[in-house]
C-alpha cells in the first residue's frame, strides 16, 4: 500500500497505535503493578512534601537532587508529579502519572521522528514496535524517576535533528537536555559526547540568535544540578542559592555505579553485552525474561544489529537517522563508564528500539499476503507478553512492589496505637508509611531517628509513634503474613496483616 497516496489511511493507522500504545501505558495504572515500590513511595511523599511546606523531608527548601535515602534521588519526577498530587491527592496513580505520559509522548516524538527519516510505511512500523516493546510498557507504568530520561534524551535528539531545516528547534532541544538532567544522573555522562557530535553536525546550518538561546537555556537548566554535584564530588556542605537548596549528600550516588566508584569499563560492558543477550538483567521491574518479552522480544538484537548496518552502510540516503546513531554510540560509550543494570542504561533502549523496527522493516514492507505473518508475529508476541505482565504484577505474588502493605498501614493508624512496628521485611519501610499517613515533613525531621545518619542508605529506627527496629512495646504490628505466627490478626490487606502487639 502506498500511504503516500492514502494520507487518511496513515493518519487512522497512526492514530490507532498511539491510542493502543497510551492505553497499555495508563489502563489500571494503580493496580498494575499492584502494591508500591519503596522509591515510588519515596518520590511521591517528596511531592506532597514540596506542596504542604515547600520543602523535603529532609528539610530542604525546593531542592534540585533529594537526599532522600542519603545518596540522592532524582528530584524531577516528583516536581512533575505535584499537578496531580495536589488535584487529586497523593496515590499510586498520581505518582505513576509523570512517567505514563511520558511514556505516551514518547510514541507521537518516535513516530515523527521514524517517519520523517524513511517515510510513512516505516514510520508506522516503529511507532508499531515501540507502542507494543515490552520495556518501554513497563517503565512507564512504574514512577521509577529514571526512567524519566528516555524521554527527554528522545525530544533533544528529535529537535537537534529538525534543526536543520527548523533553527529554532534547537531551543527546544537546549531546554529538553538540560531537563534531562533532573531526571537521571546518567545524562551526565551521555550528553558532553553527544552535544560535541551535534555541534558538529548543524555548524553549517547553525544561526547565531537560536544557537545562543539554546545555549542558554541549557546552561540555565543545567547550572544548579551540575553546581551540586560538583560541591558533593569536592565534600563541600550544601548552600541555598535564590531559592533552590544544592544539599549534601551522604555519598554521591553516580560515583558509587560508575567508574569514579571503582568500577572497571571492560566488567561493565561485559555486563551490558550480558543483559543484551539475555535481553534481562535479572531485576524483575526492569524486564520479564526472554520467553516473555524480554527488552525488545527474541527477534529485537539481531533485527537493531541488522538496521544499524543498514542505516551506517546507506546513510547518504537518509542523513536524518545520524542523530539516532549518534545517541546509540554515545549511550554504548556510557556503558563503558556505569555498573549497568536496565535503568542506569535506559538512553540505549529507545535507539536500539528504532534500529530493531529498521531491521524488520523490510520484511513488514513486502507486498501480497505473506507482508501479514511478521506482522502476526510481533502481535503474538505482544499478547504473550501482556498475558506475562498481568500474571507477574497485578496480584499478591510480586513481592517487589509490596501489594497490601499500604493498607495494612492505613488499618494500623485508624486503630489508633501510641507506636506501631512495621516489618523490616520491606526495604525502607519508613517510605511507606510517610506514603499513606501523610505526616508533615516538619513532624518527621523533629522526630525522626537514624541507625547510621551518614549511611549511603540510611535505616529510619523510628519517628512519631512508628517503629521499625524493635517491635517490644508496640502495641500494633504490621508484618507480612508469613510472619505472624499464632500472633492475633486484627486486619489483613493483601499479603500483609495487623496484628496485636505486647504494648498498649
Amino acid at each position: 500500500m502506498n500511504l503516500r497516496a492514502h494520507p487518511k489511511r496513515e493518519k487512522l493507522l497512526a492514530s490507532a497505535l498511539l491510542l493502543l500504545g497510551c492505553a497499555l501505558r495508563l489502563a489500571w495504572l494503580g493496580a498494575l503493578p499492584y502494591g508500591l515500590n519503596q522509591d515510588e513511595a519515596s518520590a511521591g511523599y517528596e511531592a506532597l512534601a514540596l506542596l504542604r511546606s515547600g520543602m523535603d523531608r529532609n528539610g530542604n527548601a525546593w531542592p534540585v537532587l533529594f537526599v532522600s535515602w542519603g545518596s540522592g534521588q532524582n528530584v524531577l519526577m516528583s516536581y512533575l508529579a505535584m499537578p496531580f498530587v495536589a488535584l487529586f491527592g497523593l496515590s499510586e496513580v498520581t505518582v505513576r502519572l509523570p512517567n505514563a505520559i511520558a511514556g505516551c509522548l514518547s510514541l507521537p516524538v518516535f513516530w515523527l521522528l521514524a517517519r520523517k527519516a524513511r517515510g510513512p510505511g516505516f514510520g508506522l512500523t516503529a511507532l508499531a514496535l515501540l507502542a507494543l516493546n515490552p520495556w518501554h510498557i513497563m517503565a512507564s507504568r512504574w514512577a521509577l524517576e529514571s526512567n524519566l530520561l528516555p524521554f527527554f534524551l528522545l525530544a533533544g535528539v528529535w529537535l537537534v535533528g529538525e534543526a536543520k531545516q527548523k533553527p529554532w528547534a534547537l531551543a527546544g532541544a537546549g531546554a529538553a537536555f538540560g531537563l534531562s538532567l533532573y531526571a537521571y544522573g546518567a545524562a551526565f555522562f551521555f550528553l558532553p559526547p553527544f552535544l560535541l557530535w551535534a555541534l558538529l553536525w548543524l555548524r553549517k546550518s547553525l544561526r547565531p540568535a537560536p544557537a545562543l538561546t539554546a545555549a542558554g537555556l541549557f546552561a540555565l537548566l543545567a547550572l544548579p544540578i551540575a553546581a551540586c554535584q560538583a560541591l558533593n564530588v569536592l565534600g563541600w556542605e550544601g548552600v541555598r542559592v535564590l531559592g533552590l537548596t544544592l544539599p549534601r549528600l551522604t555519598e554521591g550516588r553516580q560515583a558509587a555505579v560508575s567508574v569514579f566508584g571503582g568500577a572497571k569499563p571492560e566488567e561493565n560492558f561485559r555486563e551490558l553485552l550480558r543483559i543484551l543477550w539475555k535481553q534481562n538483567d535479572g531485576l524483575i521491574w526492569n524486564a520479564l525474561p526472554l520467553w516473555k518479552g524480554g527488552l525488545f522480544y527474541f527477534f529485537g538484537l539481531p533485527a537493531a544489529v541488522a538496521g544499524f548496518f543498514a542505516s551506517l552502510f546507506l546513510r547518504k540516503d537518509h542523513p536524518e537517522e545520524a542523530p539516532l546513531r549518534a545517541a546509540l554510540l554515545c549511550a554504548l560509550l556510557c556503558a563503558f563508564l556505569i555498573r549497568c543494570n536496565i535503568n542506569r542504561v535506559n538512553m540505549l533502549w529507545l535507539p536500539m528500539v528504532y534500529f530493531s523496527a529498521l531491521g524488520v522493516w523490510p520484511l513488514l514492507s513486502r507486498q501480497g499476503k505473506l507482508a501479514a505473518l511478521p506482522a502476526l508475529g510481533v502481535a503474538a508476541c505482544a499478547l504473550v507478553f501482556c498475558y506475562s505482565y498481568v500474571l507477574a504484577f497485578g496480584g499478591e505474588g510480586n513481592p517487589n512492589f509490596f501489594p497490601g502493605l499500604g493498607g495494612a498501614i492505613r488499618a494500623a493508624e485508624a486503630l489508633g496505637a501510641e507506636r506501631v512496628y512495621v516489618t523490616d521485611y520491606v526495604n525502607q519501610p519508613y517510605s511507606f508509611v510517610l506514603f499513606y499517613t501523610a505526616p508533615p515533613p516538619e513532624e518527621f525531621i523533629e522526630t525522626v531517628e537514624y541507625h547510621d545518619p551518614r549511611a549511603a542508605f540510611r535505616r529510619v529506627e523510628r519517628f512519631g509513634g512508628w517503629e521499625f527496629e524493635d517491635p517490644a512495646g508496640c502495641g500494633l504490628l504490621v508484618l507480612h503474613a508469613g510472619e505472624a505466627g499464632a500472633r492475633e490478626i486484627l486486619a489483613r490487606s493483601g499479603a500483609y496483616v495487623v496484628c496485636k502487639g505486647d504494648g498498649p
